[in-house]
């Protein structure tokens, strides 16, 4: 019976290390998956963007922002930022969500490889995050640093 109970209790430990180990790994992956699902509108607007369909880059704004910016000055802004057609990339290394708002900081590589600071703010409206400020160069005005 002692040569049976050893083996059991020795598998019943490894399953137990295994399982929290699953858990962990779960739990990372969804909270770089819920970190890294803001970053789509982004994305998806920049290639958008590519495609020359503003209606459809436009549609990753918040509402609160269309009502502020007409879908003309949004493909102004852009244009005068050497982003709009352009073949760069975006990239973020800085998020922070706070309920259902989210900061992300990041830059824009233009296709002529010249670096553009980005602040980006999202909110989360039903299941999908949309876009509620664009901040290009250094950090917006009264923050020395981008609060993440």
């Amino acid at each position: 019976m002692r040569k049976l109970f050893v083996p059991l209790i020795v598998a019943v430990i490894l399953i137990g290390i295994g399982s929290v180990a699953w858990q962990g790994y779960r739990w990372v992956t969804g909270v770089a998956e819920t970190f890294t699902e803001m970053d789509d509108p982004v994305f998806a607007m920049h290639a958008a963007m590519a495609e020359n369909e503003d209606e459809k880059a436009y549609a990753f704004l918040a509402p609160d922002l269309q009502a502020r910016v007409s879908i003309a000055d949004f493909e102004r802004e852009f244009r005068a930022q050497q982003i709009w057609g352009d073949a760069g990339s975006f990239s973020f290394s800085g998020r922070s969500i706070n309920n259902s708002k989210a900061r992300i900081r990041g830059s824009y590589t233009r296709s002529d490889d010249t670096v553009l600071p980005v602040f980006v703010e999202l909110e989360k409206l039903g299941e999908e995050w949309k876009i509620t400020r664009f901040h290009f160069g250094a950090p917006p005005p009264g923050q020395e640093e981008w609060e993440i």
